[in-house]
């Protein structure tokens, strides 16, 4: 029988408890974003094609993984999820126009964001230190996955509950850049030109977003910060693009 020095139980069981409320909390940004999308934008189709988006994204990104590497990988997530969002709105999503319909599929997309990388971790973290706690998790392993597992034991009992407040706080900025995102890549699809006109007009999200992807995935302990300034970046163009679009119509 292999010896194991854990934490003790109550350690255990007291990290299993903030995972599972962070586990809660961002599910209900989650579902919450569906219903936001339902009853205030009243486009729920628009968080579908938000979502779908989101998983083309991701699809190219496997690929993109496959075949470059984790760093190039990285790199890639924000213009093929910036390209993803554009294409998805000059075709299937031609009717999500306008404020609302716009915030609908940014709140699809990060929500599937969110599930990939927020609530399955998370969820995978809870079901982990239930096998730990019962040790089921230990059977017929080797020494160095057992020493692994420990580390693991370690780090998770580690965590306080700042780390159920940053998860959620994270989600929601996730779900507020996107929706943020979504408004600006929206203005260069509608104003249209072309494919390149396009592609230059995703530039600039593409340069708000590509920090928080990179950093996301190479060093997620400063993903708050650069989160919160992206959101602000984006809220600021955003801001700055309703007053241009303000200032042309009279001249129209």
């Amino acid at each position: 029988m292999t010896t194991v020095d854990l934490p003790s139980p109550e350690a255990l069981s007291a990290a299993s408890s903030l995972f599972t409320f962070a586990l809660l909390g961002i599910g209900a940004l989650i579902v919450g974003s569906a219903i936001a999308a339902a009853t205030w934008a009243r486009s729920l189709s628009g968080w579908a094609f938000g979502s779908i988006s989101f998983v083309l994204s991701q699809t190219a990104q496997v690929v993109t993984l496959f075949l470059f590497g984790p760093l190039v990988a990285a790199f890639a997530s924000a213009p093929l999820q910036e390209v993803s969002r554009a294409l998805i709105l000059a075709t299937a999503a031609r009717r999500v126009r306008g404020e609302r319909p716009s915030t609908a599929f940014g709140f699809g997309h990060g929500a599937i964001d969110l599930l990939t990388s927020s609530l399955i971790p998370t969820l995978s973290a809870v079901i982990i230190l239930d096998k730990i706690s019962d040790g089921s998790i230990f059977v017929g392993q080797s020494s160095e996955v057992i020493d692994k597992v420990h580390a693991v034991a370690i780090f998770f009992t580690n965590q306080t509950s700042a780390f159920v407040l940053v998860s959620i706080l994270q989600g929601a900025l996730i779900l507020g850049l996107h929706a943020l995102l979504t408004a600006i890549t929206l203005r260069a699809v509608v104003r249209g030109g072309g494919a390149r006109t396009i592609g230059r007009g995703l530039l600039l999200p593409v340069a708000i977003h590509l920090p928080v992807a990179v950093v996301r995935t190479l060093f997620p302990a400063v993903t708050t910060p650069v989160l919160l300034g992206a959101v602000v970046i984006a809220a600021l163009v955003y801001r700055r693009g309703e007053q241009t679009m303000a200032e042309s119509l009279p001249a129209q």
